[in-house]
């Protein structure tokens, strides 16, 4: 039985459009992805720290100070994609910008071509890393486990670190910032927008 991704997609939108935390909207997720494809790995895929920023914080912030874009940006964007990492593959999470963005939940062409593209882009994620690993175990979930979990953990993780950062390190230049959050050929969300009061929806 195979979960229907666009379900999850909505379902994955709305969660990070409430006020949850990473922890309950996380929990939540897995629960409606079991129901829809029950298999073993989703009690083990919940026991991932999915609360746990730290490592994340300190990530977020290191491009900005040491690269900060010398352009004014209308939007950034956190790309998931699958890199190899010692001879395996990984999921994980980049950061880079863009002179133009479009707030249109369809259309993500305003990210291709960067025009900030700082060399401390990865985030190097353990979490992004550990859903990977488990979902393409042998006899794992795969893309029922990587697309939801990646999509939902990147989004609510980037929601709360741009809620919890002085939003003028961020903003630079620019008066606010488009967010989004998604992968490099497929599907993604739209954070919201930082402003110099802190991230707002769109």
């Amino acid at each position: 039985m195979a979960l229907s991704l666009a379900t999850m997609h909505r379902f994955i939108v709305k969660e990070v459009a409430s006020n949850r935390s990473i922890r309950e909207s996380m929990d939540r997720i897995i629960a409606k992805c079991s129901a829809g494809h029950p298999h073993k790995d989703w009690a083990k895929l919940g026991s991932i720290r999915y609360e746990n920023l730290s490592a994340l914080q300190r990530w977020i912030e290191t491009p900005f100070r040491l690269e900060p874009s010398m352009k004014k940006l209308a939007g950034l964007w956190f790309g998931l994609f699958n890199p190899i990492c010692n001879d395996e593959a990984v999921a994980e999470l980049y950061i880079c910008g863009s002179k133009r963005f479009k707030p249109n939940p369809n259309d993500n062409s305003w990210a291709v071509g960067p025009d900030w593209w700082p060399e401390n882009r990865y985030a190097k994620s353990s979490v992004l890393a550990r859903i990977y690993k488990i979902a393409y175990r042998s006899r794992g979930l795969g893309n029922d486990a990587e697309y939801p979990l990646c999509l939902a953990y990147g989004s609510l993780s980037v929601r709360e670190l741009l809620r919890s950062i002085d939003p003028s390190l961020i903003l630079g230049k620019s008066p606010s910032l488009g967010v989004a959050v998604g992968f490099d050929s497929g599907d993604f969300v739209i954070v919201g927008k930082l402003t110099r009061r802190g991230l707002v929806s769109i």
